[in-house]
């Protein structure tokens, strides 16, 4: 017998027993409630914690950085005291370490629950050694083998330790690399910072308010006599006796009241409002333009209207003056402004000696020509130094 005949006249008896049922004698079929899934809004604070970057900082970078060449270049221009006063860029640039550093360092203990000590000192070593230590070569080189005879030797070669080690903040630097006592006070806050968070987390603010009464107390001047007697210091000439630590510590407290819900909204309440960052920002030019010295109360107040123009601008982004600071060409400035700040001295020194030999020594031209000298050499730095490093530590962070 064929088999496939067999099997269907097999199924037969089942197709009679259970013949298809028509639509019409079909039960109706009960529809199961489909369940609509409602995403939670997220809030304000959500949002501002998961942010990764902040575009208008890479603007602040920018300004504080052309700042800081203006004071080399063209400060005291037209006798306006704002015009003298373009090292308070380096301020500006210690607030933001502060505020930046220890909010990536709170957002990874947030995400992950610890801190990762060795994943942060990576990152910063290939961010700040590398080129650092490039132009130290090339300095020691210069004066070595390039220039034995140059009055900058000796000098650069007593101090070579201090540079090497970052703590040219504890010297009176006379060479081309005096500006590195800035990026010392920052190593050194980054030796010291993170491993105080990991560690130490509620001791925080105590040696946070430690740091800047301290800071404060030098900053007026009240620990002068005891400096000098006692260990025949004067304010004036180091560093690391300067009102350094006060900005960093503004950004580092900036950081933690943002990363609690309570103080993100007390401060999102003063600062995202229409017209704070307006006033903030008139103030701190007001300030920024006091004549002579600012010590004391003026430059407490600078910082801490840089600290307050720094949380108006992560915290309302939409705000002109952020969207400003926020423009593609600004940032990009910002983005090589590391570059920019070891380079520009070597770039001031040809853009002077250009125009002394074309006879136009002016102090403007020579801001501006050592501005496009420093951004051109920064650029490339950033390109085929610093770029290719820094895709390299993604790559192994990821």
């Amino acid at each position: 017998m064929n088999v496939d005949a067999q099997s269907s006249s097999l199924l037969r008896p089942a197709q009679i027993m259970a013949p298809e049922l028509t639509p019409a004698l079909r039960p109706p079929r009960r529809r199961l409630p489909t369940l609509e899934v409602v995403s939670a809004p997220v809030s304000r604070f959500d949002a501002f914690r998961a942010q990764a970057r902040f575009p208008a900082l890479d603007g602040i970078r920018a300004i504080s950085i052309l700042a800081v060449i203006w004071h080399h270049t063209a400060g005291g221009f037209g006798g306006v005291p704002l015009s003298s006063n373009g090292f308070l860029g380096v301020d500006m640039f210690f607030v933001l370490s502060g505020f930046l550093i220890v909010s990536l360092i709170l957002k990874e203990r947030e995400r992950t629950g610890a801190i990762s000590l060795r994943r942060f000192y990576a990152r910063r070593t290939l961010r700040i050694f590398p080129i650092y230590y490039l132009v130290l070569a090339a300095i020691l080189v210069f004066v070595t083998v390039i220039r034995p005879e140059s009055g900058m030797r000796d000098p650069f070669l007593s101090e070579l330790p201090f540079h090497a080690s970052y703590t040219t903040n504890w010297i009176q630097s006379t060479t081309f690399l005096a500006i590195a006592w800035s990026l010392a006070t920052e190593e050194q806050f980054y030796l010291l910072w993170p491993p105080l968070e990991k560690f130490f987390a509620r001791q925080v603010l105590p040696v946070l308010v430690g740091f800047l009464v301290v800071n404060q107390l030098l900053n007026f001047g009240l620990l002068d006599g005891l400096l000098e007697s006692r260990l025949g210091l004067a304010r004036g000439d180091y560093a690391i006796l300067q009102v350094t630590f006060t900005p960093i510590c503004l950004g580092v407290l900036l950081a933690h009241a943002l990363a609690r819900p309570g103080g993100f909204a007390r401060l999102r309440s003063v600062f995202a409002s229409r017209w704070s960052l307006w006033i903030v920002l008139v103030a701190l030019i007001a300030v920024c333009n006091a004549p002579g010295d600012i010590s004391g109360l003026p430059r407490l107040s600078i910082q801490l209207l840089m600290g307050m123009f720094l949380a108006g601008c992560v915290l309302d982004e939409q705000h002109p003056v952020a969207r400003v600071l926020s423009r593609p060409w600004i940032r990009w400035i910002g983005a090589i402004s590391y570059g920019m700040y070891l380079y520009h001295h070597f770039a001031r020194h040809a853009a002077a000696y250009f125009l002394r030999e074309t006879g136009l020594e002016s102090p403007l031209l020579l801001f501006l020509l050592c501005s496009a000298l420093t951004v051109a050499v920064s650029a490339l730095s950033f390109r085929f130094i610093e770029s290719p490093l820094t895709g390299w530590k993604h790559r192994r962070h990821a």
